[in-house]
């Protein structure tokens, strides 16, 4: 279905290029005002006082249209990148560009008259701009910033989808690449550009008619804007056409799903009706329960009573405790701190007895330490067998 409509628009886009041709065969009286009109709608128009004295341009500014001419179909090429696939004739396009670069100066003398390529540079310049900075983001947007984040994955395989839409780019419909409003804008402005082209281009066209007179071949000079014409509309067409049934898909595949939920709470709703008679009767049994634990609160009450009462007890008897443990400790850290006094003294003596007479000297601070503050290493260096002290071999003296 999808592929017969995209054929549809091509078709509605040839058959409007087709009637656009008996135009030129028109009175060329009827040349320019409204066209001018066009041209001023989008700022393309030349300011009256640019007008060259004779109507003659220079070459460098002709050749600067021509330049604006060729941007606006490399544009539409580029677009055309991101219209349904073999929408767009892209030989036909390149055929037109090279017909471009042939046209004779009198014709773009003429097209000058009309189109100002500065302004028209400015207007193509933005739109590419747009383009480029899509096309350089485009792998990492998942979709545009006016949609809601990325659809649920459906929980089962039937869950409705939304996947015949020409931009969704996976087969399940979970993930959408919608163009973002400023890249559907930009190519608006560009085939808005190529409608004033064309449109001006015919009463060109009518004017070197005119001049050369019978016979004269006109091809080279109106064909080339046409056939950017249709590609532009074609591009143009394609890229609204895709937004509309991306648009179209999600409302479907919305609806669908809204269906499928209605059907789903239908049956939630019989379960949840039986769940509430379950507990319409848990809850008689609950207030059945309440007054048994009423009456067993009572009797709490009162055993709650006598327990505070022995605790009261007992918290005196643990203070009293606590009190004796305190002084038990106390106690034995005197006793630690004596043994670890006499334990150093025996030590000092130790050290006294096995060393020279001539060389013992009485460490200073085993006169004033309290215990655990005495000198511990005072045999710390015996080198004896097995480590044990021997005569004259107990370590530096103090």
């Amino acid at each position: 279905m999808k592929n017969k409509i995209l054929t549809t628009i091509a078709v509605a886009v040839c058959l409007a290029a087709g009637v656009a041709q008996p135009l030129r065969a028109q009175d060329p009286s009827r040349i320019e005002r409204s066209e001018r009109r066009r041209a001023a709608m989008l700022g393309l128009a030349p300011s009256p006082a640019e007008t060259p004295v004779g109507g003659q341009y220079s070459p460098h500014t002709l050749e600067d249209l021509r330049a604006e001419l060729l941007n606006i179909a490399d544009s539409v090429q580029e677009f055309a990148a991101f219209a349904p696939a073999q929408l767009v004739d892209t030989d036909s396009l390149q055929q037109a560009r090279a017909q471009i670069q042939q046209m004779p100066p009198q014709f773009l003398n003429t097209l000058r008259k009309v189109i100002d390529p500065a302004k028209l540079h400015g207007r193509l310049q933005r739109a590419r701009a747009v383009l480029e900075k899509y096309s350089a983001s485009r792998p990492d947007i998942n979709r545009n910033t006016n949609m809601t984040q990325d659809l649920l994955p459906a929980d089962s395989a039937d869950f409705p989808d939304a996947s015949e839409s020409c931009l969704l780019n996976n087969a399940d419909g979970t993930n959408v690449n919608r163009f973002p409003t400023a890249v559907v804008i930009a190519d608006d402005v560009i085939f808005f550009i190529a409608d004033v082209l064309r449109e001006s281009a015919q009463d060109t066209c009518k004017e070197v008619i005119v001049a050369l007179g019978e016979g004269g071949n006109t091809s080279l000079l109106c064909i080339p804007l046409d056939v950017i014409w249709i590609a532009a509309k074609a591009v143009n067409e394609g890229i609204h056409f895709c937004d509309d049934d991306l648009t179209g898909a999600l409302t479907d595949a919305s609806y669908k799903r809204l269906g499928a939920i209605h059907n789903d709470l239908a049956a939630v709703q019989t379960g949840v009706t039986t769940i509430d008679t379950n507990t319409s009767n848990v809850g008689n049994q609950i207030s059945t329960v309440g007054a048994q634990v009423l009456t067993v609160g009572a009797q709490v009450s009162g055993v709650s009573t006598q327990v505070s009462n022995l605790d009261n007890h007992l918290a005196a008897d643990f203070a009293a405790l606590t009190a004796q443990l305190i002084n038990l400790q106390a106690s034995v850290d005197l006793a630690n701190q004596r043994l670890l006094k006499t334990i150093a003294g025996e030590a000092q003596i130790m050290k006294l007895v096995l060393t020279p007479e001539a060389k013992r000297i009485l460490a200073p601070s085993i006169l004033t330490c309290t215990g655990s503050n005495c000198p511990t290493d005072l045999l710390a260096n015996c080198t004896g067998p097995g480590g044990a002290c021997t005569w004259n071999n107990v370590g530096p003296l103090p």
